[in-house]
């Protein structure tokens, strides 16, 4: 994917931020999110199941 970008660069040329188009953000941030999902849903995967009430209940601890 081609992602046309600007860059912020200090007084000595050194790039210090880079703007891009907001929805290739949006895209980019939903697919780190959707990956970073699958990475915990990996990790979970063999983790006893466990009922609705019992998270309400962990959860309001």
């Amino acid at each position: 994917m081609e992602i046309a970008k600007s860059y912020i660069t200090d007084e000595k040329g050194s790039i210090k931020s880079v703007v891009i188009d907001f929805e290739v953000f949006k895209t980019i941030e939903e697919a780190l999110l959707d990956q970073g999902l699958g990475e915990a849903m990996k990790e979970v995967k063999d983790d006893p199941e466990i009922s609705s009430e019992e998270m309400k209940r962990i959860l309001s601890e």
